[in-house]
């Protein structure tokens, strides 16, 4: 059951029910001549996935913007994310996904606010590797693919796994903050604190945009809030909150399901005026040019 569903197409119930029947941790190997490579349709998971150019380049869009991916680069996309793979006619990649739920019960706290900060301004999530960094990376990463097709019942398969998951993982990161001047991240009460506001946003930005809401559940004052956010994530808690709705907005808006008034409300703005002033607001555009631009299906 579990290899019929990592071999179906990634529709984003199947990348669901293959994860949880996988712990919360699994691989796959794509190459763009198997009858079930990735699908052309957008969609959105609510994990973490890397992915690894082994062979050609990748076109794609990451929250409806277009990106190329060559041989040796290296992609992170964030829970809620929404991407498509374009048809690709000579393209292979390793790609590794793994859930919240899965780094909760392995004891992993994997920061929020520092992954914020750390790619907030490289808006691909992405970097090359030198062919050296490659090789080892290519190499833990088949080796974790390995693992997770040795059966379960073997003898501290688990841990084995979970051991390979977190070489990988870290040695990511390590090459990441090599590739700039890192400034110091005091791992203290205001990582915490903007770890348990970017929790927050993401589960209750539908309906709640206003700082004032998240300082209280956070029994903090608004200003005080917004200046430790500030510090971690280089955002205030309010532009923090406008990109999330902005994102939701776009994948509602590029979608043929809703018209400008039905975002709106799903947004739980009072009208569609209100809405509309709002993303001309952030985006520079009305809603009606962005759908009009942006019209695919998910």
């Amino acid at each position: 059951m579990q290899q019929e569903l990592l071999n179906k197409t990634f529709s984003e119930k199947n990348h669901e029910e293959a994860l949880s029947l996988n712990d919360g941790l699994m691989a796959k190997i794509h190459h763009s001549s198997d009858p079930h490579y990735c699908s052309s349709e957008p969609f959105r998971v609510s994990s973490y996935a890397l992915i690894l150019i082994t062979k050609g380049k990748m076109n794609l869009r990451i929250n409806f913007v277009e990106h190329v991916l060559n041989q040796r680069d290296i992609l992170l996309i964030f829970p809620h994310a929404v991407y498509e793979i374009k048809n690709n006619s000579d393209v292979s990649f390793i790609s590794i996904h793994f859930n919240k739920n899965y780094l909760k019960t392995k004891g992993i706290f994997f920061n929020s606010g520092e992954a914020y900060r750390m790619f907030q301004n490289d808006p691909t999530h992405k970097f090359s590797l030198s062919k050296e960094e490659y090789t080892f990376i290519y190499y833990d990463m088949l080796a974790l693919h390995k693992k997770l097709n040795v059966p379960k019942d073997t003898p501290q398969i688990k841990n084995i796994v979970h051991n390979s998951f977190l070489e990988l993982l870290y040695d990511l990161f390590l090459l990441k903050n090599k590739r700039k001047d890192p400034i110091p991240f005091a791992h203290d009460s205001k990582t915490e604190l903007t770890n348990r506001f970017l929790s927050l946003v993401s589960e209750n930005f539908k309906k709640e945009k206003r700082v004032i809401y998240y300082a209280n559940c956070l029994r903090i004052t608004p200003r005080h809030l917004s200046q430790v956010v500030k510090q971690v994530t280089d955002r205030t808690a309010g532009e923090v909150i406008d990109e999330m709705v902005i994102r939701e907005a776009k994948l509602l808006l590029t979608s043929h399901v809703m018209n400008i008034s039905e975002v709106a409300m799903e947004l739980r703005f009072s009208n569609s005026s209100f809405f509309g002033k709002f993303f001309k607001k952030q985006t520079g555009i009305t809603p009606s040019e962005y759908k009009l631009s942006n019209n695919i299906a998910v």
